[in-house]
């Protein structure tokens, strides 16, 4: 690599850092070096998904002690945690500083209308009978409920792939990724390195962050359940969006402004991609919320927005992860949930016992044709 750290020194606001021939000096904020640790206690080695919990560290975290030598930077922080930084990807970082996007002139963030946004459980629900689907007035219920709340479940769906496949057809196909077509979700398998194969709590997130075009929609499938927990958690996206604009204009905008990196990677498989967490069209309309702390790559902003680009991000997860804006669905074997994954965020909570699944991701253009054609929304 052709730039390298020269020294490394620990300054009032966080680590001032020396590289490069031309004798520049960058320095790096205190909270964005305690986050981004490449150590084993930071990211898992094998998967690089990200095990420092973004939002806990401390806003007045600061450098007590810090060792330079053979390529790396260690430092200990008033927190009590260590970190383990590779200098080189550190000046990989400060050459690649972001800038974000020119603001808008309107930063207003539009949702369509004819969304039902919700916070948290707004009474009972009853979930669609599968026999229903196969009259024209259920299965464009399903399509209506899907499109207008974000999510759907489903009763009385048979077991095994087949079934899956039947459903799916209703709106689309089924999207290939690399975990294939209809893929089994259960824990303790280990054809794929993620932390969906586990038996604990997953924070709430959209999938494919990593992915240049997201799908547009999951479904889950449940083959098998015995034990407790497990629930399925789901926060709407675009209502915690409209809060964040209405409480916070600015931190809404720097999330419509900037790109963050999203990353994947098992053995032979590097995806890489990037887009705002708040997608918004020329008009200033929300399409899309992304958004996954656990597959978040390394990034930078320059220098005057990284305080911003935290807080932003920071403020945009309390929402989130708010359980009052959240809705918990259990499990039965034959219950199917398809929800929308660029305006939902999903996760889990810790289970024991036997949960296992059918999963497959569809198109957002699939839905968004197929809701056209029902003249369910306009052409």
């Amino acid at each position: 690599m052709a730039t390298r750290i020269r020294y490394a020194e620990i300054v009032d606001r966080g680590v001032r850092i020396g590289f490069g021939s031309d004798e520049r000096v960058v320095e790096l904020p205190s909270r964005w070096l305690r986050d981004h640790g490449d150590g084993p206690a930071s990211v898992d080695p094998d998967t690089l998904q990200r095990r420092v919990d973004t939002f806990t560290i401390p806003t007045d975290v600061e450098p007590l002690e810090l060792a330079f030598g053979d390529g790396r930077l260690t430092l200990r922080w008033s927190d009590g945690s260590t970190t383990q930084h590779d200098a080189g990807s550190l000046a990989d970082l400060i050459e690649d500083r972001r800038r974000p996007w020119p603001p808008r002139a309107d930063r207003t963030i539009r949702i369509d209308s004819d969304l039902e946004l919700w916070v948290g459980d707004s009474g009972p629900f009853s979930p669609l009978s599968a026999d229903s689907l196969d009259e024209a007035d259920g299965s464009r219920q399903m399509l209506s409920t899907l499109h207008r709340r974000g999510w759907v479940m489903i009763d009385g769906v048979d077991a095994g792939q087949s079934a899956v496949e039947k459903l799916v057809e209703r709106i689309g196909y089924v999207r290939r990724t690399i975990f294939g077509d209809i893929w089994e979700l259960a824990p303790g398998l280990t054809e794929h390195l993620d932390s969906a194969y586990a038996d604990t709590d997953l924070e709430v997130h959209t999938d494919c962050t990593y992915s240049h075009d997201a799908p547009g929609l999951l479904l889950f499938s449940c083959q098998e359940r015995d034990g407790d927990g497990g629930e399925s958690v789901l926060v709407d996206g675009f209502a915690a969006a409209r809060d964040l604009a209405a409480e916070s204009p600015d931190l809404a905008d720097a999330l419509t402004r900037f790109d963050y990196p999203a990353r994947y990677v098992e053995p032979g498989v590097r995806l890489l991609a990037e887009r705002p967490p708040l997608r918004v069209d020329a008009s200033g309309r929300l399409r899309q919320v992304s958004f996954n702390n656990y597959d978040r790559a390394p990034m930078f902003p320059v220098d005057m927005w990284v305080d911003t680009v935290i807080r932003a991000y920071s403020a945009f997860h309390d929402l989130i992860a708010d359980p009052a804006r959240q809705i918990r669905l259990g499990w039965k074997p034959g219950r199917v949930l398809i929800f929308n994954n660029w305006r939902l965020l999903h996760g889990r909570t810790a289970f024991t016992g036997g949960r296992r699944f059918l999963g497959c991701y569809l198109n957002h253009e699939d839905l968004e044709s197929r809701l056209r054609v029902e003249g369910i929304v306009g052409a």
